[in-house]
C-alpha cells in the first residue's frame, strides 16, 4: 500500500511540475524522488498519528476507568458508613433495653439502682 502511494505521489509530482523542471532526465528522477521523499513524510507523520490516537485513546480508558473506580470506592464508603450507623443504633438500643431491663428489675426487687444511662 505504501508503494501505491509513493507511486501516486510521485506520479502527481511529476504531474504538476513546470515543464521546465521536467524537461531532462535528471529533473524528472528529481521530482520523482521528491514525490517518494514527500510519501516517506506522509508515512512518518501517519505513524505518528495513528499513535498519537492510541495514546489518547489510553489516556481516555484511563481516566474513565479511574473515575470508575472512584464512584464505586464513593459507594462503598457510603454503604459502610450507612451501615456503621445502623450498627451502632442497634448497639445503642440494646445498651438502653438492657439498662432499663436491670433498672426495672432492681425496682420491682426494691433495691437502689444507681447505674448510670447508657451513653
Amino acid at each position: 500500500m505504501v508503494i501505491a502511494i509513493a507511486v501516486a505521489i510521485a506520479a502527481l509530482s511529476l504531474a504538476v511540475a513546470p515543464a521546465a523542471a521536467k524537461s531532462t532526465f535528471l529533473g524528472k528522477i528529481a521530482i520523482i524522488l521528491g514525490g517518494f521523499a514527500v510519501t516517506g513524510g506522509v508515512v512518518y507523520l501517519a505513524e505518528k498519528l495513528i499513535n498519537v490516537i492510541k495514546e489518547v485513546g489510553h489516556l481516555v480508558t484511563e481516566i474513565i476507568v479511574e473515575k470508575y473506580k472512584k464512584t464505586q470506592l464513593e459507594a462503598g464508603i457510603k454503604i459502610g458508613i450507612e451501615q456503621g450507623v445502623e450498627i451502632g443504633r442497634e448497639e445503642r438500643q440494646r445498651a438502653w433495653e438492657g439498662w432499663n431491663q436491670r433498672r426495672a428489675a432492681a425496682e420491682r426487687a426494691g433495691l437502689p439502682f444507681d447505674e448510670p444511662p447508657p451513653g
